[in-house]
């Protein structure tokens, strides 16, 4: 592993990326004219506990502009045990999110979301937040954790996608992540509320895994034409 890799898991690079994600935070959310979905802001404001699935790519934009409705709901988030998970912790917890469960689909996976649904079980009123594609290329390409828990814990599942203008990307990240800059315009979409059956077979969950994977990047596409951009997808 090289040096720079390394110094991403030491606890002085979390401890400062925590305080300037705080700052960012107050710039950016603070600073961006926003435009959001008109039922997610009135599903936010109500309080209704739900789960919020977004790619890796959006994560520290979606966490932001939740963040705003922080007060108003208990929030978790389940980031994977990887790397790219720690750093997506100290993400979700330096814009006031409850401390997130760790786990993927390649590393403790079943352990996190088993801790997930008893989480959910024991507090009815908190809300969730999920990282659904990774740990590893392909990007945007959903993982079918997401699925069992709104399948097993009847919450409404709600896609989001933020898309920004200016922005920085990071192209030789796997997800290709984006950084807006501060006072630009943003864009939050969202499709719900989605319900999925209680019990899902192998062919019901590979249907809907397909189904809310295309949704996801449907809204992607939509997101990113609205703000006059052309889509890139991560990973091609």
């Amino acid at each position: 592993m090289s040096l720079g890799k390394r110094a991403l898991t030491w606890p002085l690079t979390h401890a400062l990326l925590a305080g300037w994600i705080a700052l960012y935070r107050l710039a950016v959310v603070g600073g961006v004219r926003w435009r959001s979905s008109r039922r997610l802001r009135a599903l936010m404001r109500s309080g209704r506990p739900a789960l919020f699935a977004t790619w890796h790519q959006d994560f520290l934009t979606s966490c932001g502009w939740l963040s705003r409705y922080g007060a108003r709901r208990r929030t978790y988030a389940l980031a994977s045990a990887s790397r790219d998970g720690g750093l997506a912790t100290t993400m979700a917890r330096a814009v006031g999110f409850r401390p997130p469960v760790r786990g993927s689909s390649a590393r403790g996976g079943r352990r996190a979301l088993l801790a997930m649904h008893r989480l959910l079980e024991r507090e009815p009123d908190a809300s969730l937040v999920i990282v659904c594609d990774g740990p590893r290329p392909p990007a945007r390409r959903l993982q079918p954790g997401v699925l069992h828990l709104a399948s097993r814990s009847g919450r409404e599942l709600w896609l989001l996608r933020t898309a920004f203008r200016p922005h920085v990307e990071f192209r030789r990240s796997w997800a290709r992540f984006r950084l807006p800059l501060p006072w630009g315009r943003g864009l939050c979409l969202a499709d719900g509320p989605i319900r999925l059956p209680p019990a899902l077979g192998r062919a019901d969950l590979e249907r809907w895994r397909a189904e809310v994977e295309g949704r996801l990047e449907r809204l992607a596409v939509r997101a990113d034409a609205l703000l006059g951009r052309p889509l890139q997808r991560s990973g091609s």
